[in-house]
């Protein structure tokens, strides 16, 4: 059976509107994640750390990364190296390859 372009293309389209689903059900969860760390109800940076590394890969999703970022600046402080961890992990993700030709 061969495949044709379009029957490839129609496959990726049905992929990334999953992906986009996923993002979508996670959007609740991250927020009041967000919402915790910021108001100090979440302290432990073990915990925050675990879930950063899993929220970085929501982050193609612009609603999560202004979450992900929320999170960051509360932590600068107190925690610097934790926040370049996390801002270099994040363009290690998403900015490669950007603005190599500049």
């Amino acid at each position: 059976m061969d495949r044709t372009d379009n029957d490839f293309f129609n496959d990726v389209a049905a992929l990334c509107e999953q992906i986009a689903g996923m993002a979508d059900d996670s959007l609740p969860y991250f927020s009041a994640f967000a919402d915790d760390v910021v108001h100090n109800r979440i302290t432990d940076i073990v915990s925050i750390e675990r879930q950063l590394d899993s929220m970085v890969s929501y982050c193609f999703d612009d609603r999560i990364l202004i979450l992900y970022k929320r999170i960051l600046r509360k932590l600068f402080m107190q925690y610097p190296e934790t926040v370049k961890y996390y801002v270099d992990l994040y363009y290690m993700m998403y900015a490669e390859g950007e603005g190599e030709d500049e």
